[in-house]
């Protein structure tokens, strides 16, 4: 009976996978082993523990930016395109921070919506509830909102489900027209 050549050929490659794999090992071992003193040639081998080196967590990407908005007018930033992300996920917590417009005297609403509410925000203006003297924007649930934001405010909250989101700096509440843009400060933070 004859053996073909190429299981001949196979034996030979395994053969020298093992033994690099041993020598690299090997190797390893012994860059990696700590310095000791020679043992004496009846002690038992001692084998000590060498720890991993310790991992260092980095807090997710922030967002820390101004949206450019318009009088009377509306602008919305796309959260997962600074956060270089394709969506936010359910559970996911933020911490929303903003400050209104340097040197200006209006008092913008900012909202967190997802992308749904961004474009039914759209078309939705905001009308003033006396009763509770908010801003009410009809068929939209903000995960956050601020109202006629005069000093720096923060919110935290989380994500409810899987969407893309954005940030929206409303200025639409305000009467007559002029040619003024105003830049509001905005902070997003994943906790």
């Amino acid at each position: 009976m004859k053996i073909p050549g190429y299981y001949v050929l196979i034996a030979v490659l395994v053969l020298i996978l093992a033994i690099a794999a041993g020598c690299t090992t090997s190797q390893q071992q012994q860059t990696t082993a700590p310095t000791q003193a020679p043992l004496p040639a009846t002690a038992a081998p001692v084998v000590t523990y060498q720890a991993p080196p310790a991992t260092i967590t980095t807090q997710a990407a922030d967002i820390d930016t101004t949206i450019t908005v318009r009088f009377n007018d509306l602008s919305c930033i796309n959260v997962q395109d600074l956060l270089g992300a394709t969506y936010l996920y359910p559970d996911q917590v933020f911490k929303l921070n903003a400050a209104p417009p340097s040197g200006n005297p209006i008092n913008v609403n900012v909202l967190f919506v997802d992308e749904n509410d961004q474009l039914a925000l759209r078309e939705a203006k905001p009308q003033w509830d006396g009763v509770h003297n908010v801003w009410v924007y009809e068929s939209v649930v903000p995960l956050a909102q601020f109202n006629d934001i005069t000093t720096a405010v923060e919110k935290t909250f989380t994500i409810k489900r899987q969407s893309k989101y954005y940030i929206c700096a409303d200025d639409r509440k305000e009467s007559g027209s002029q040619d003024i843009t105003y830049r509001v400060p905005v902070k997003l933070t994943k906790m």
